[in-house]
């Protein structure tokens, strides 16, 4: 089993005033994503250098028009890669468990995502920590719709909060 011992606890579990405080801290190797965050930019200028400069040599034709379906591509793929390593190198996790609801709120930068779930919604709530712990996350089921919490977490963290959510909520198992 591969392990990453070496990386430090990225969440903390408190009790504030009668509700429970879960925060998920930035991955631990920030340069990496930012450098990630440059390589991914420097890659897509580069290829629209390379495939929009012929455009601007030549008359523009109906010949060139498959040229553009694959920059649509690329600027896909851009966009896909900026937002991963956005978030895992700014990203912040906040799970509050007040009363009956379940307010999760997620940062990186200037994008913010804020959830609110009633407790009595949440059906399922389970650590998923495969061998290799490259993804241990926790998941839970409201609401119809499965909803991952964390990202590549330590096994003991990813159990912590499994177990700290099903006290709080209530959901048994």
């Amino acid at each position: 089993m591969l392990t990453f011992n070496h990386l430090r606890r990225r969440v903390s579990i408190t009790h504030k005033d009668g509700s429970l405080v879960v925060r998920i801290a930035r991955h631990n190797d920030r340069p990496l994503y930012i450098v990630m965050l440059l390589a991914f930019t420097a890659a897509f200028l580069y290829f629209c250098y390379f495939f929009t400069s012929p455009f601007f040599r030549r008359p523009l034709s109906a010949d060139w028009l498959y040229v553009l379906l694959f920059l649509a591509f690329v600027l896909l793929w851009y966009f896909v890669g900026l937002r991963v390593a956005g978030w895992r190198a700014f990203g912040v996790e906040e799970i509050v468990v007040h009363e009956d609801t379940l307010r999760w709120t997620r940062i990186a930068l200037f994008w913010k995502r804020r959830l609110e779930i009633p407790t009595r919604e949440i059906t399922q709530v389970r650590a998923v920590t495969p061998w290799h712990t490259l993804s241990n996350r926790v998941e839970f089921t409201a609401l119809g719709r499965r909803r991952t919490i964390g990202d590549m977490l330590l096994r003991d963290e990813a159990t912590e909060i499994e177990h700290a959510l099903k006290k709080a909520i209530g959901v048994a198992g």
